[in-house]
């Protein structure tokens, strides 16, 4: 921090650099790599300012829309030659971004604003948001439809965890569903999205997002939407692995105040007193918001990790369905399932492999049981915690 900010003394851009239509340009002298799975920072780069450009340069192919602050958006521009669409060799976003990042971009919201009301980009009908509670087969079902080719797949793009971020940390003052709210999503959602000709399919990041479930087809009405869940047994153990035992045990603490003001209190009433009750909180959280808006009618698509893997073809063939997508593609979309989709990350199977299995106490399991039905309204079978009052005319099988 210290030494980018003697940079910025000596080659900073001035006021008249942050006027007019324009996008201010750092090159990257040093990537420290100090990144975590928690997503981005743009003090883990050592940058020198080049000069003003004109904003269209967010349009460019290698241009990506990195994080966001108060006051801009922030891009990163990746060194040519990345396949960074490619998510079967790049399949989290952000990891891509920061690892080949070679230019910082940044945009005041007002002028990114302005961009977009020239693009016209409007009702995102063109946007089609995989949802889940993690740790489901999200990356998987991601690799089913790269293999289509036929949209860009957006897997975990961090500007969405930072909107989780803002909703759930504002909540207590301002209203999920304010004017405000629904703007910052509405910009956010369509700055990612930023070719109105192309087809976008994002895998939502699975942390602290839940609010957006029911959020973001009021900022973009033509939006696709899905749900993918699994059993809580196996989603739990598969979370302790990704973290390891140091950062499992102590990031529930750190989520509580990140989630929406209204579950913050759920969580006072209800006595957690071990690690796995406090992260089987945070996944019926995740689920909730799911849960509501089928109760208020809403029929949006909803998959389960058991039945996709149960029955491949059937998922395949009604996924297709949902989304008009070609039923001769299936061959091209089954071949997913022999991929490893997270090959070369901390989250790979071999890696995972490699840890022993943990199994929950019966009493942890009628805890978690319990706390759905009588907090959330969520019926879990209590073998393995596997929600059965989920919409089933949207589920292949259970």
């Amino acid at each position: 921090v210290v030494l980018q900010n003697v940079f910025n003394l000596i080659y900073g851009p001035n006021e008249t650099d942050f006027k007019g239509n324009k996008a201010l340009c750092y090159d990257i002298k040093i990537n420290f790599r100090f990144y975590h799975l928690g997503g981005n920072n743009v003090n883990f780069f050592l940058k020198k300012y080049r000069g003003t450009v004109d904003v269209s340069v967010i349009d460019e192919e290698n241009v990506i829309l990195y994080d966001y602050n108060p006051q801009e958006f922030i891009y990163i521009r990746v060194r040519k030659g990345v396949a960074h669409r490619d998510i079967t060799k790049h399949p989290i976003a952000f990891f891509t971004a920061h690892n080949h990042a070679e230019q910082v971009i940044t945009v005041r919201h007002n002028v990114a604003k302005e961009w977009l009301r020239r693009r016209k980009l409007t009702d995102g009908s063109n946007i089609c948001i995989l949802h889940s509670i993690g740790r489901c087969g999200s990356t998987l079902f991601a690799n089913i439809i790269s293999q289509t080719k036929l949209f860009h797949v957006l897997s975990e793009p961090y500007p969405l965890m930072r909107l989780g971020f803002t909703l759930g940390q504002n909540s207590g003052t301002t209203p999920l569903e304010s004017p405000e709210n629904l703007d910052l999503i509405r910009t956010v959602f369509l700055l990612l999205c930023k070719r109105e000709d192309e087809k976008y399919f994002i895998k939502s990041p699975v942390l602290f997002t839940e609010t957006l479930i029911s959020l973001v087809h009021k900022a973009l009405p033509q939006v696709k939407e899905m749900f993918l869940h699994r059993a809580l047994t196996n989603v739990l153990p598969s979370f302790q692995k990704l973290f390891g035992p140091l950062r499992f045990f102590g990031f529930p603490r750190h989520a509580f105040n990140l989630i929406p003001m209204r579950y913050r209190k759920i969580w006072k009433k209800v006595e957690a007193d071990s690690v796995y009750k406090k992260w089987a909180f945070l996944i019926l959280v995740h689920m909730h918001p799911y849960y509501l808006e089928c109760q208020a009618g809403r029929t949006m698509r909803a998959y389960s990790f058991e039945s996709i893997v149960r029955n491949k073809e059937a998922f395949c063939r009604d996924l297709f369905s949902y989304l008009d997508i070609n039923q001769k593609l299936l061959p091209q979309a089954l071949s997913a399932f022999s991929i490893d989709s997270q090959e070369g990350l901390p989250l790979s199977k071999k890696i995972l492999g490699q840890y022993p299995k943990v199994v929950l106490s019966d009493e942890e399991r009628r805890w978690v049981q319990s706390v759905a039905q009588n907090m959330f309204g969520i019926e879990l079978r209590l073998e393995d915690l596997f929600a059965t009052n989920f919409p089933q005319s949207y589920t292949v099988g259970n």
